[in-house]
């Protein structure tokens, strides 16, 4: 973890230098992805992180990249579940995704060769100073809610809670000026 921390604190470091900060922030996404990712035993693109626009209205994916050019989520879209968790500032495991109502678009995008159904989900707050500045989801996907895995517990939701924090000075300082 402090290998991960070192570099995101060394790449955020270069922001004002580099020709395109949002490259570098995506490349810093997908750092974390690379390093969450086993942690929870799912594949790099189960994990998701959205950041607040700099005008604080809208969600942005970062990761998993391909999603990056796809749209935002305004903050106001109530059946967000990510939304939810930004103004709740408090994560959350929901192991019947199918089942709780949310904007299922991004699940539509095919990364792979078909689209697999996020089963079980893990979605947290990235604090920074007790602020939100934006939302991570690591899922498990599957057909059905037995080929996708183990349920997330408590626990769960704790460590990737820890691990986002520990993360969330480096995407903060690194958010492009205009994002």
């Amino acid at each position: 973890m402090s290998e991960l921390l070192e570099l995101l604190r060394a790449m955020a470091s270069k922001k004002k230098e580099v020709p395109d900060a949002r490259e570098l922030y995506l490349d810093m996404a997908e750092r974390v992805v690379k390093a969450v990712s086993p942690s929870f035993s799912c594949k790099a693109d189960e994990v998701a992180i959205l950041i607040l626009t700099t005008d604080s209205r809208h969600l942005r994916f970062v990761a998993p990249r391909k999603f990056t050019d796809l749209g935002t989520i305004p903050i106001t879209k109530r059946d967000s579940i990510a939304v939810t968790i930004l103004a709740k500032k408090n994560g959350e495991a929901m192991n019947n995704v199918p089942m709780v109502k949310h904007v299922s678009f991004f699940e539509s995008v095919k990364i792979k060769d078909r689209v697999v159904p996020i089963q079980k989900m893990i979605t947290v707050p990235i604090l920074y100073r007790g602020q939100p500045v934006g939302v991570a989801q690591i899922s498990r996907k599957g057909d059905t809610p037995a080929e996708a895995g183990a349920d997330f517990t408590a626990a769960d939701v704790k460590k990737a809670q820890e691990f986002f924090e520990s993360v969330a000075p480096y995407l903060a300082a690194a958010r492009p000026d205009r994002f």
